[in-house]
């Protein structure tokens, strides 16, 4: 009997980790489906349910719910998306540790989408989808009326950048603090027992461990957690393939999301927004060139081909940034892949560049790969600016204004994180600039003071961090988020100099948390092994959960809290399972009547 008991143990610890594939998800009906129906665009009286196959025959939606007497049924058929076709490259990539070609699926795909209207607030409603013979049956909710309700949960995350490479890579685990009286980490030698189960590798000159589980299993338990806890919609700020114009990322997302690893967006809407991965044509390009930048062109397509936001009226810009209303929260999505005037590292003399903590602005332009006119040189028509100025500026402004006299609860997404401690995290005249900072997005903050955003969500520097911003000292200010933690890198606190010995630079003077620093790890022997035992930094999101309030004290309360999935080893230090464990820095922010934070 105990043999048996441990054996299934095992069994659950390697499902949890994603090691082995439950039965259900073996069998879910797939041969229809290249992705599974997802959901977007929800609101509280409908949403938009789409999905894909390779031959584009129709396909019939049944959806069955309350003040739906008889069940309403829609015949959609396939749109073929060219934009989703494989290049002959990526038909003849080879990934080690992956037999060829395992990865891929038929050259067609056709996109079959429905707009679900005249539903009631706050209900559940069932779906079936029959296409051919394969059956896919779900669930979804309406958001509520923004006068009835009593708990709101959304989880935000960043950066999965899903590739098939993913399977068998695992990132490099850069170092962070120790708790006291920890012992160091295991030897990151070659030929170490570290080295020997999971690899290391080297990062700023010196040999560090890479992250016991691969950017898939990561990712996998990630999304497994998410569903578990039940979300009303997922906030995804970008970066979400490893290069929008590279079609095995964007199976690989789908695997993950609607698909035979995982399928949380079945039941769950997303909420995107656009990275600076999005515009990358990985093998396929890259950014192009001056001369030629068809790459992006095609990148961006491919987002454009999945997802189908609310109108913001400007038809070239639909998609790129959306404001969607879940109840009394407001989310706004901004692009902040454009900034102008078109700035570069190049640009600035050597002389004239910053070092350390030295800061004379945010600067103006997020990323020095493209300028918009080469964009639409190459027949790309959907780039909007963020600077003040452009229509994607005064929609902003005038989406805080119409939010704020309704009084609602405001969140704002975009990806590239304005305060930032890590490798995105300087400007454009910065000696150690990556070429791709957020700091330009700064522009917003005095906007989003003024209109009492509660709360900022981006990714980018592959982080996670909380900043506070409070422009004008009145106590009052604004929480920023890196939530880059989703299933890729794993970075840390930029250095201020050229080795992991060197001293944190602490360029973001607004950061108030950082899990690789405030969450320092825990090193215990076991035998002869070391296995760490709390702390550190891992894959992870944040939790955003809105209560309102009841009796006397009838105060709404947004809680943030940021989660990690910590991985359990075993004496050979081999991972067992994962846990769901909260970082020490939950924060909790009263809701005005008017939808502001109150401190």
């Amino acid at each position: 009997m105990r043999k048996r008991k441990t054996a299934c143990a095992l069994m659950a610890g390697l499902l949890s980790i994603g090691l082995l594939t439950s039965p259900a998800a073996a069998a879910r009906p797939l041969q229809e489906f290249r992705v599974l129906p997802y959901l977007q665009s929800p609101s509280s009286s409908g949403i938009t349910l789409t999905w894909f196959t390779e031959d584009g025959g129709p396909g019939r939606l049944t959806v069955l719910g309350p003040g739906i007497g008889v069940p309403r049924t829609y015949e959609v058929a396939g749109d073929a998306q060219p934009a989703l076709a494989y290049t002959p490259l990526e038909l003849a990539e080879e990934i080690p540790g992956l037999d060829k070609g395992s990865w891929l699926r038929g050259q067609g795909n056709h996109k079959h989408t429905a707009r679900i209207d005249g539903l009631r607030p706050g209900s559940r409603y069932r779906y079936t989808v029959k296409q051919g013979a394969a059956t896919h049956r779900g669930s979804f909710q309406t958001a509520p009326a923004k006068d009835r309700w009593k708990h709101i949960r959304l989880i935000a995350m960043s950066d999965s950048e899903t590739e098939p490479r993913g399977r068998v890579q695992k990132r490099e685990w850069s170092p962070g603090a120790l708790a006291t009286g920890s012992t160091a980490r295991p030897s990151a030698d070659p030929g170490s027992l570290w080295d020997r189960t999971h690899g290391t590798t080297t990062l700023l000159g010196s040999r560090v461990l890479r992250y016991p589980l691969t950017e898939d299993e990561g990712l996998r338990v990630n999304l497994a957690t998410v569903k578990s806890r039940a979300p009303d919609a997922v906030l995804l700020t970008g970066d979400l393939v490893q290069g929008g114009g590279y079609q095995p990322g964007w199976d690989e997302f789908f695997r993950h999301t609607a698909g035979e690893s995982g399928d949380l967006l079945t039941g769950v809407p997303i909420l995107p927004a656009f990275g600076n991965w999005e515009s990358f044509g990985a093998l396929n390009g890259g950014y192009g060139t001056p001369q030629d930048r068809t790459a992006v062109v095609r990148s961006r397509a491919k987002y454009h081909a999945y997802f189908d936001a609310p109108d913001n009226g400007t038809p070239a810009h639909r998609d790129s940034y959306y404001r969607v209303d879940y109840g009394p929260v407001t989310v706004l999505t901004l692009d902040s892949n454009n900034g102008e005037p078109d700035d570069r590292a190049a640009a600035h003399p050597p002389e004239k560049k910053l070092t350390g903590r030295q800061y004379t602005g945010p600067g103006t332009d997020t990323q020095e790969n493209f300028t918009r006119a080469e964009y639409e040189a190459a027949g790309g028509r959907d780039l909007s600016a963020f600077n003040p100025g452009g229509p994607q500026w005064a929609w902003a402004e005038e989406q805080l204004r119409a939010a704020r006299a309704e009084g609602q609860i405001v969140l704002v997404q975009f990806h590239h994180a304005p305060y930032s401690s890590g490798e995105h995290g300087l400007p454009m005249n910065h000696a150690l600039t990556s070429g791709q900072g957020g700091t330009p997005m700064r522009v917003y903050h005095d906007l989003f003071e003024r209109y009492g955003v509660a709360a900022v969500i981006s990714g980018h520097s592959e982080m996670f961090e909380r900043s506070f911003v409070d422009g004008d000292g009145d106590g009052r200010g604004v929480h920023y988020y890196d939530v880059g933690v989703s299933g890729d890198g794993l970075r840390g606190v930029r250095r201020d100099g050229p080795t992991l010995d060197s001293p944190l630079l602490g360029y973001n003077a607004f950061s108030r948390w950082t899990a690789d620093q405030s969450e320092p790890e825990t090193w215990e022997n076991a035998g002869e092994t070391l296995r760490l035992t709390s702390g550190g930094k891992h894959y992870g999101h944040l939790e955003i959960d809105i209560d309102r309030g009841h009796g006397k004290d009838r105060t709404t309360r947004l809680t943030l809290t940021p989660v990690h999935l910590f991985p359990v080893l075993g004496a050979d230090l081999s991972v067992v399972r994962t846990e769901r464990r909260t970082y020490d820095d939950r924060t909790v922010i009263d809701i005005s009547a008017a939808g502001t934070p109150t401190g």
